[in-house]
């Protein structure tokens, strides 16, 4: 019994404690909150800055954030969903902000917090006057306001850029040993008064135009004969006073260099021919960029390598030449593609591809097509021979097509030799061509045609990138001539053309317009072989249309004609990184002559997706004239 009593009283004991504890801390939380009639005080969150805000003014934010944190409370936090900004600036100015502002880019931030929130607003008269120095605004003033309400919080911005800097004088010497080279001077001062220098005198002093002017004078001096010029001495004053800029900037020219010997490292399995072909250049001649950068693009398109490096190495003592080292990474002399894929204008299809690259051991390249889907059948091999210093290279080829489309059955042989060149920009492509045809309807009417063309082909590609162009434009021009009794049996001449062009709009969305036109001019269009002929429609014509469709239709058959126009407008929106939704609208026809061309609309909406191969998409499209909707699919894969 005295053993239970004294357990039943320490028992007790330990219960008092436990609830003494418990109301003390009770206590204290309960003084420390507001009663539920109570009103805060807090006011909404603000902050203020201004880049000429006394030192009073800091020290009582950070006293107010020092608060904050001793009393373990959490700071005042914009909705996880972002804030919004209400900037107050001059309309140049503001553009550039909302660009490059951290408070913008950081705008859309899911996982922002009140902290961060702070701090980008406390920094945001720093980063505006910061920025606006690059433009020539040195004594910009800011003031911020942040305000939380029902609806979210905004941030007042109010941004006076003060007088902007102007370039009063420009100062650009060059020294060394192009001091004594007259033709060189002159054409340097031509191109500094005409394209080189960006900051003219009377200009807005604008920093990315200041680097970028230096950037250009010394890479044209040091791609031209002096490939060792530097920057000697740059400056940049500006007078807070008068609110004036002047420029100086010193080029130490170094001395001028030719060319020395040319070695290559890398090259095992195939002739070095084919390589020293193409260098245009030979030693002693003067040192030029240029040539160093179109002979690594021209040997970049052979098919011998899957890299190539071409470097000059400038002596640092006489003699001063440049050795050029051309640095190669070979392909397998063997090599077979295999494709499948699917299209609307064939449906499927199956694509075999083989290469030999060394015939002989002279560098000749074998190559050898088969392409089989429900609507064509193709078959092509052929026989290239290495490019010579022109950059040009002759093919010989042998071709043939079976095709089934719109009621003509057409089996076409061809035998033919061409010379083309491959450049950066423009490709051009000679070729003559044997060529026969068989072709007949649906009704029993048959053709048995031949023709002997001299063509050439001119292609301009002016964009940056084939993957995914949003600026400048393609365009390709054709011309084919044929002589009655030269293996041909009608005379015709055919034009052709055709051109894209692009516009970025915006950063991320692309408008682009296309129009295709063409003629053959001849009086018995009936004897001239299909392909020298027209017809449109289809996925890369007049969208809303079954492929070459459009024609000159008798009975259910569409054959070709002698006229050919085609246009497209598209828009296209970025909806998701390199995925865009599109609408469109197309107009054209092919008929027998002008007189008888009646255009046809389609139009439409579609995706595109800018894939590792190039552009891809699918198209939903409607033909005015047929009342019909057609949808328009095309999609490869490199197996």
């Amino acid at each position: 019994m005295v053993f239970g009593e004294t357990l039943a009283v320490k028992n007790t004991r330990w219960k008092i404690g436990v609830l003494f504890i418990a109301g003390f801390m009770a206590s204290a939380v309960w003084g420390q909150a507001p009663t539920a009639g109570e009103k805060s005080e807090t006011p909404p969150v603000t902050a203020a800055g201004n880049n000429a805000a006394d030192k009073s003014d800091k020290s009582d934010k950070s006293d107010q954030r020092a608060n904050r944190e001793e009393s373990d409370e959490e700071p005042a936090a914009p909705a996880m969903g972002g804030y919004r900004i209400e900037l107050d600036a001059p309309g140049a100015v503001s553009g550039f902000l909302q660009k490059y502002l951290d408070l913008y880019r950081m705008q859309k931030r899911k996982d922002l917090s009140g902290e961060d929130f702070l701090l980008l607003v406390d920094q945001a008269p720093q980063n505006v006057q910061s920025l606006l120095k690059t433009q020539g605004y040195f004594e910009a003033e800011t003031t911020t306001q942040v305000t939380q309400r029902d609806n979210g919080t905004t941030v007042s911005l109010k941004v006076v850029p003060g007088p902007q800097v102007i370039v009063a004088k420009v100062d650009v010497r060059v020294t060394g040993a192009i001091e004594q080279d007259e033709v060189m001077m002159t054409q340097f001062r031509r191109a500094l008064e005409r394209w080189l220098w960006r900051l003219p005198e009377g200009a807005p002093f604008d920093q990315a135009a200041w680097d970028d002017s230096k950037r250009r004078v010394l890479d044209y001096i040091a791609s031209r004969r002096y490939a060792t010029a530097t920057i000697a001495d740059s400056k940049a004053e500006i007078d807070p006073k008068t609110h004036q800029a002047t420029l100086m900037l010193e080029i130490a020219s170094g001395t001028a260099y030719v060319f020395g010997e040319v070695s290559i490292i890398g090259l095992e399995n195939y002739p070095e021919k084919v390589l020293r072909d193409l260098i245009r250049f030979k030693p002693g001649d003067a040192y030029q960029r240029r040539d160093l950068l179109n002979l690594q693009s021209a040997l970049q398109g052979l098919p011998y390598f899957s890299g190539v490096v071409v470097e000059a190495q400038p002596s640092e003592e006489a003699p001063y030449v440049t050795p050029v080292v051309i640095t190669v990474q070979e392909m397998p002399h063997n090599r077979l593609d295999l494709g499948v894929g699917y299209s609307t204008n064939y449906g499927p299809r199956i694509q075999t591809k083989y290469t030999y690259n060394n015939i002989l051991g002279r560098g000749w390249v074998f190559d050898s097509l088969l392409n089989l889907s429900k609507k064509e059948q193709q078959a092509e091999v052929g026989l290239s021979f290495p490019k010579n210093q022109n950059g040009y290279g002759h093919r010989l080829y042998a071709a043939f097509n079976d095709s089934n489309l719109q009621g003509i059955r057409s089996r076409v042989g061809k035998l033919g030799v061409s010379r083309a060149q491959n450049g950066d920009l423009i490709d051009r492509m000679m070729s003559v061509e044997f060529v026969r045809e068989r072709r007949r309807d649906d009704y029993g009417a048959e053709d048995t045609l031949k023709a002997l063309p001299f063509s050439y082909r001119w292609v301009r590609h002016d964009v940056r990138t084939q993957r995914n162009p949003r600026s400048g434009n393609i365009v390709q021009l054709e011309g084919s001539v044929a002589l009655k009794g030269l293996a041909t049996d009608e005379s015709f001449a055919r034009l052709y053309g055709r051109g894209v062009q692009y516009w970025p709009v915006g950063d991320k969305n692309v408008a682009l317009a296309r129009l295709e036109i063409g003629e053959n001019f001849t009086y018995h269009p009936e004897k001239v072989p299909s392909d020298y002929l027209f017809r449109a429609g289809g996925s890369n014509s007049v969208r809303g249309y079954d492929y070459q469709s459009l024609g000159i239709i008798h009975r259910v058959t569409a054959w070709p004609g002698r006229v050919l126009a085609t246009s497209s407008l598209e828009y296209q929106h970025t909806v998701y990184k390199d995925w865009r939704a599109a609408v469109f609208t197309d107009y054209g026809d092919a008929a027998n002559c002008w007189a008888d061309w009646r255009g046809k609309t389609g139009v439409g909406v579609g995706v595109r997706w800018a894939s590792p191969v190039g552009m891809l998409g699918t198209d939903l499209a409607y033909g005015v004239n047929d009342q019909a909707w057609r949808f328009y699919f095309s999609l490869g894969m490199l197996l």
